[in-house]
């Protein structure tokens, strides 16, 4: 079969699918002439069991007063402010007392042991106070430091 189309050429191609449509939309238009009416005209409407209107009686006329409806809106406009962010809280360091000497056993204890209000807008602000790493449940835990969900917030980063 292919041979064959290949053979025809472009023109013959062209012709062969020409030819193609224009018997289909001859059996098309037998097909919707046989369907539909030949006449042209549309169909009468059907006729209704609706009374008749005498139209010969005139109309009775009254006047239409257009009633005048006058309508005042004052709008009052209120510039926005733009929403403030909730307040933060700093941790500020108070004199400590001197540091004592420490053994290569001993964990370093926190600096500063923060108020059980306290927040934290990142790990920066708690790596500052002293308070890094915090555990779920120590005083300025909060979850938006807590990158990986496990309980421990601002740890130390560990390069793989």
């Amino acid at each position: 079969m292919r041979r064959k189309w290949a053979a025809l050429g472009l023109l013959g191609r062209i012709l062969t699918v020409a030819l193609g449509l224009f018997v289909g939309l001859l059996l098309l238009g037998g097909i919707l002439s046989a369907v539909a009416p030949s006449d042209g005209e549309p169909d009468a409407p059907a006729p209704s069991e609706t009374p008749a209107v005498d139209t010969s009686a005139p109309l009775p006329t009254h006047p239409v007063k257009n009633p005048t409806v006058t309508a005042t809106e004052t709008v009052t406009v209120v510039p926005s402010t733009p929403p403030q962010p909730p307040p933060t809280k700093t941790v500020t360091k108070t004199a400590e007392a001197p540091e004592p000497t420490r053994t290569a056993e001993a964990p370093e204890p926190k600096t500063t042991a923060p108020a059980p209000d306290v927040y934290y807008e990142n790990c920066d602000e708690a790596r500052a106070a002293g308070a890094a790493p915090l555990h779920r449940g120590d005083p300025g835990y909060a979850p938006h430091l807590d990158r990986d969900g496990d309980g421990v917030a601002c740890e130390p980063y560990v390069g793989h």
